[in-house]
């Protein structure tokens, strides 16, 4: 099991695999991935895009969805940029802006979408896989 502690302030690239509810399966890569330290509240970093699926944490057509950058919001630890509530809710943690579209661990409501600013809901499976040196 891969810890945030060998992830932390190093860069690494990480892939993340995507099974949509069509059956279809499609691919984003960042050739440098990063987590912050727990004082910075694991802020993710990501650079280099490449895929299929789009560039749903750095580039998506909503500004206010740029994950890249921001820490790691749960229920208990707000560290989203929506005042008015708490994006994480109370079961899931995730790097949220305000709010996003690409929320891979939430149960039966996971989503990846760059392209629009609507909940799809359409991720049935995901995975992240990272290159470590």
């Amino acid at each position: 099991m891969l810890s945030c502690t060998s992830l932390r302030s190093k860069q690494r690239s990480v892939r993340v695999q995507i099974k949509r509810t069509t059956g279809m399966w499609y691919s984003v890569e960042y050739s440098s991935f990063s987590v912050s330290s727990e004082a910075d509240m694991y802020r993710l970093s990501v650079s280099g895009y490449s895929g299929d699926a789009g560039d749903a944490l750095a580039a998506p057509v909503n500004s206010l969805r740029i994950l890249n950058g921001m820490q790691f919001t749960t229920g208990d630890q707000d560290n989203d940029n929506r005042p008015s509530a708490v994006c994480a809710g109370g079961t899931t943690g995730w790097w949220f802006n305000f709010c996003s579209r690409a929320t891979l661990n939430k149960w039966k409501e996971a989503d990846w979408n760059a392209d629009t600013d609507e909940n799809s809901k359409n991720v049935e499976f995901a995975r992240m896989l990272v290159k470590l040196d």
